[in-house]
């Protein structure tokens, strides 16, 4: 398998038809048809399920689309490089959560007095950014609990509670905590949902009413003014939220306590503007635990 099928199945996914892979690729749709069948043939497996308005992926498919991503990426990565060898770049990996720190006084007078170092920023959700950590797509990663850091180098900040958001005539006095809101729809990042259902479920003894699952806590604070519903969102996401539309509400559940950890490639030398950033990045919050 060449980098140009990998570049031709990632956009045949993108795309959801090959037609539309072919315009983007400006390429005509029967060589591109032959170049999946190539692949499909060399792995033995088949990749795509045609039918319906656009292609899936079938579990190898899935798989492989992974592996593109990550190659394609540090093939970009090492021309980028290469070009600017002399150059050093941050690369930061950020869930939506931890949004607002990068947003910090701190970080922003950081990035200000290296105006010579460009910084890239990725988001996503934690796995991802572990995927990204380890394929060297970033260098740093800034996510949440829980995680498997296994391959990880991980600093973690203290933990933090979840936090009930919303329009104010859903709050009344005394509500403190995730059962006071059970009678209520919830819109929750779908990173949370194990970790708020097992809760509900084997703790507090009910089913959730959880209407929205969104992968961002951005998009849940927008639907939760949308609707007038509850968001369940992180404590750091707070920054994100405004105070003159929703009421918010720190839950005194003890174990949906997350919290923001700091993540490296383990065993890995970290270059000095990473050493320099997570440096300013400890001093947001209190490190409580390093994993080594």
């Amino acid at each position: 398998m060449e980098l140009k099928q990998m570049l031709y199945f990632k956009t045949i996914v993108d795309e959801g038809t090959i037609s539309r892979a072919a315009l983007t690729l400006h390429m005509a749709q029967p060589p591109l048809s032959m170049q999946l069948k190539s692949l499909e043939e060399e792995f033995g497996v088949p990749l795509l399920k045609r039918g319906g308005r656009q292609v899936t992926m079938t579990p190898a498919g899935s798989l492989l689309y992974k592996r593109c991503v990550q190659m394609l990426s540090l093939e970009e990565l090492t021309v980028h490089e290469m070009h600017n060898v002399s150059q050093e770049t941050l690369r930061i990996g950020l869930t939506s959560s931890n949004s607002p720190l990068i947003e910090s006084d701190a970080v922003v007078s950081f990035i200000r007095d290296h105006p010579n170092v460009p910084v890239r920023v990725k988001e996503g959700m934690t796995g991802e950014m572990i995927d990204r950590l380890l394929a060297h797509d970033i260098d740093v990663g800034i996510v949440r609990t829980p995680f498997n850091a296994m391959n990880v180098q991980a600093m973690y900040f203290e933990k933090g509670p979840m936090v009930a958001i919303g329009p104010s005539h859903l709050f009344h006095e005394g509500m403190h905590a995730l059962e006071d809101f059970r009678d209520l729809p919830w819109i929750i990042h779908r990173r949370y949902h194990h970790l708020i259902n097992e809760y509900c479920l084997n703790t507090l003894q009910f089913n959730p009413n959880i209407h929205i699952h969104s992968d961002d806590c951005r998009t849940s604070i927008h639907w939760a003014r949308a609707l007038g519903e509850i968001a369940i969102i992180p404590d750091t996401a707070l920054p994100m939220v405004d105070p003159d539309y929703f009421t918010v509400c720190p839950l005194d559940d003890q174990d949906l306590y997350t919290g923001v950890a700091i993540i490296t490639r383990r065993g890995e030398k970290l270059s000095p503007v990473v050493e320099d950033i997570i440096k300013v990045f400890e001093t947001q919050a209190s490190v409580h635990q390093v994993l080594r």
